[in-house]
């Protein structure tokens, strides 16, 4: 039986011709990817400036960032800290200012309304020799601040107290001490804002807070 088709369509059948079926799938592959919208990695110039604001932002708040710590959360509860006020005098012209006070604002959180302090936390100051024996000792921690072990009425403390030389004026330092100097049964000598002044413009280039042994050491010296 003869095949009655054209001699065009028999003679050269599919399944003669060759194709190179790998080289076509290499084309297939060398094609790139459709990109898929959303999954972009950020350029590079994005992360740099992420990285930099990081930095920027950790500076910021540990220059201007205040103390951190847990002293506005030791105040006794349903208690708020007094704000700082001056009061005027008759015939003056500077304000005086209310060492009370300035010492419900910052020094009662940690030392308490009734100068005990926190046991194991924070010294007491009633009947505190570091308070009491000299008036420059308690002027200079105020004003850089104390860390360390530091041992008061027999009992050693050790955490770190804040410097407030750079949050008070001399007026409300000297106001404040005074204060601590003769409350809760504590009898010493009043502090000046010339005292104060005097110690501020001697430790002026101090930048770290001071120690137990070096306040003893000056104590000897003076």
């Amino acid at each position: 039986m003869s095949d009655k088709r054209p001699e065009s369509e028999w003679r050269f059948r599919p399944e003669e011709e060759k194709h190179d079926i790998y080289d076509l799938h290499r084309q297939a592959f060398r094609e790139p990817p459709e990109p898929r919208e959303g999954l972009e990695p950020p350029p590079w110039w994005l992360w740099i400036i992420s990285v930099l604001l990081i930095f920027w932002a950790g500076f910021y708040l540990g220059r201007y960032g205040g103390t951190f710590g847990p002293y506005v959360h030791l105040l006794e509860e349903g208690k708020t800290a007094a704000p700082v006020t001056t009061v005027s005098k008759p015939g003056e012209t500077k304000p005086t200012v209310d060492g009370a006070h300035v010492y419900a604002s910052v020094c009662a959180a940690c030392h308490q309304s009734n100068g005990q302090g926190l046991p194991g936390a924070f010294p007491p100051l009633a009947g505190s020799d570091w308070l009491l024996k000299d008036p420059e000792t308690p002027i200079r921690i105020v004003l850089n601040g104390l860390q360390g072990s530091i041992e008061v009425r027999g009992t050693t403390y050790n955490n770190v107290m804040p410097e407030w030389g750079s949050k008070l004026s001399n007026e409300e330092i000297a106001a404040v001490l005074t204060h601590e100097r003769t409350s809760w049964g504590n009898s010493a000598e009043e502090i000046t804002p010339d005292m104060v002044d005097k110690i501020r413009k001697e430790t002026s280039d101090r930048t770290t807070p001071w120690t137990a042994e070096e306040l003893e050491k000056l104590r000897v010296q003076e």
